[in-house]
C-alpha cells in the first residue's frame, strides 16, 4: 500500500487506535511531503487529548502549530526505519517551522506509535 494514500492513513489510524498518551496532551502538526509519485502531499498529525489520528489536510486548514518539510523519499526511508528523524534534522534534510516545543511533546507518543506501525511498514510501498 502506498505511502500517504487514503488506504495508508486510514491503516496507520487502525494500528494506533487506542494509543493514549499523557492526558491533556494536544498538537497539530503538518507534514508536507514534497517530491512524491502525485506530487506534493499534506498530512495533518493531530493529537487531541493523548489520542493521535492522521489524515489528509484541507485546502483550508488552519495553521498549525509546527510544520515539517521532506521530501518523499527520505518520508518512506523513516516509515520504513532506514533513517534517524535527529539525523536528517541535524542534516539539514528535514525542514521545521514553527513551535518546537510541539515536537518534544509528542516524542514518547510518537515512540509508541513506532512499536504500533512495524507490520504497517512492511506493507508500505513507495
Amino acid at each position: 500500500m502506498q505511502l500517504y494514500s487514503t488506504e495508508w492513513i486510514s491503516a496507520f489510524n487502525e494500528a494506533v487506535a487506542g494509543l493514549d498518551a499523557e492526558p491533556g496532551v494536544s498538537f497539530r502538526m503538518v507534514q508536507v511531503v514534497h517530491g512524491g509519485p502525485g506530487g506534493t502531499v499534506r498530512i495533518v498529525l493531530e493529537v487531541t487529548d493523548g489520542r493521535i489520528s492522521l489524515r489528509h489536510a484541507s485546502p483550508d486548514e488552519p495553521a498549525p502549530q509546527v510544520t515539517v518539510s521532506v521530501s518523499f523519499g527520505d518520508a518512506f526511508a523513516l516509515c520504513q526505519g532506514e533513517l534517524d528523524p535527529a539525523k536528517l534534522l541535524a542534516a539539514g534534510r528535514v525542514k521545521v517551522r514553527g513551535d518546537l516545543s510541539v515536537l518534544v511533546k509528542g516524542q514518547a507518543l510518537m515512540a509508541a506509535a513506532v512499536e504500533r506501525l512495524d507490520a504497517l511498514s512492511k506493507r508500505t510501498t513507495s
